[in-house]
């Protein structure tokens, strides 16, 4: 499994790889130094890329993010060339010790490059649909809403900056390929069997660029037994009616503070308690007994118990806002998040979204106010209900199977 990118990137990674352990195969797990301890701690094999990749993004990339996808996708390509050495040096040792592989979006075109080498059964599992589109609900690159060529034109214009952070492992060992080599490499990035592992209530499963589009559900990681809310969390969700719930990361810049200041000033004027998640900076004084900052909490066990969520849109919490059949608010930050931010908007169960550079207190407490829409919140529990009815993981892991004997 060649995991990359922040925790919300490893989570599904890690249910994946625990479903196929659960079917008898032996898994290892890519990780930077910075998640290396959360790796080894499932009782994976872990494959070390030593640099600490979420710490350069961070201080690099993060600060003066533009605020265009296509200039997103630029920086990340630069921040994925900067980390190229010590990735590639640890895909290389890798290789020939594993029968198969299985990539992400930041992984898909080393083991593309390799495998034109060294072939090896190769899928990839994509938590965010990132093909161009006419389609508004097909690609997390297109603009509008239903069928449009304006979605088109839109994603075909982030493939070029996009292109530089698929092919950085072609740029990085292309020197030491024969021209035949290399052209293996450019077809697999192009034909390596893929699925979207998110849920079809939000991403339509429609042919995309030649490739029928496959949702198979979230993989959530089964919760272990025993698992509890923490003894304050639980007293304060006994002491009053069901609170918004309001996390935005662990970024810790000032556009993000700010943002988390909004929300929980707009939750507190429509009379809404708040669970704030830490991680931001946000002072936690001044706010009263209405609100309660926690370091984390199973979601699978907080939010259902919330009347509304606030977040920033990333593909994991967006689905399990989804699973836990409350509405909610996107404030999108950057790359997918405005995509889920528009279609859980569009699907009925959230209000509009609040782009993070227009959010204000009076915005974000408009959109929750239409979360208290009874047509809403009846919608939410509805789509609630077929999400947890998906098995993301088991359906995840026969395509793993099915794909990878196909190509054996």
């Amino acid at each position: 499994m060649l995991a990359a990118g922040s925790r919300g990137d490893y989570q599904p990674v890690l249910a994946l790889a625990a479903g196929l352990r659960a079917r008898g195969h032996e898994v290892g797990v890519t990780a930077s130094s910075d998640y290396v301890d959360d790796v080894r701690g499932t009782g994976f094999a872990v494959e070390e890329v030593e640099v600490e990749a979420l710490r350069i993004y961070n201080e690099q990339v993060a600060p003066g993010m533009p605020p265009t996808l296509p200039g997103q996708l630029d920086r990340l390509g630069r921040w994925a060339a900067e980390l190229a050495p010590e990735v590639g040096r640890t895909v290389r040792g890798l290789w020939p010790r594993y029968d198969a592989v299985v990539s992400t979006a930041l992984t898909i075109s080393w083991a593309a490059v390799l495998a034109a080498v060294d072939p090896r059964p190769h899928v990839t599992a994509l938590f965010v649909p990132a093909f161009p589109s006419t389609w508004g609900d097909a690609s997390m690159l297109s603009v509008r809403e239903g069928r449009s060529l304006t979605n088109l034109v839109a994603g075909r214009h982030a493939l070029g900056p996009g292109r530089s952070l698929s092919t950085v492992a072609l740029q990085h060992l292309g020197p030491g390929l024969s021209r035949a080599q290399r052209l293996r490499a450019v077809r697999n990035l192009v034909t390596t069997p893929t699925f979207l592992a998110h849920s079809p209530q939000v991403i339509a499963e429609r042919r995309v660029m030649g490739r029928q589009i496959r949702c198979t559900g979230y993989p959530f990681a089964t919760l272990p037994a025993g698992t509890r809310l923490s003894a304050r969390t639980e007293a304060f969700l006994d002491a009053g009616p069901a609170p918004v719930y309001a996390g935005f990361g662990s970024q810790g810049s000032a556009t993000t503070r700010d943002a988390l200041r909004h929300t929980v000033s707009a939750a507190r004027s429509l009379g809404h308690r708040v669970i704030v998640l830490r991680g931001t900076g946000l002072e936690e004084q001044g706010w009263g007994d209405s609100v309660l900052f926690v370091d984390g909490e199973p979601h699978e066990l907080l939010l259902p118990r919330a009347r509304a969520a606030v977040h920033h849109g990333g593909a994991g919490t967006t689905a399990a806002v989804l699973r836990s059949g409350i509405p909610q608010v996107v404030v999108p930050f950057v790359l997918d998040q405005p995509f889920f931010g528009r279609r859980v908007r569009e699907i009925g169960v959230a209000g509009d979204p609040v782009p993070v550079a227009g959010a204000t207190t009076g915005r974000i407490a408009a959109s929750l106010r239409r979360t208290e829409d009874a047509g809403v919140r009846r919608r939410a529990a509805e789509v609630g209900a077929l999400v947890r009815a998906e098995d993301g993981v088991a359906r995840g892991v026969d395509l793993i199977e099915s794909t990878l004997r196909r190509h054996r």
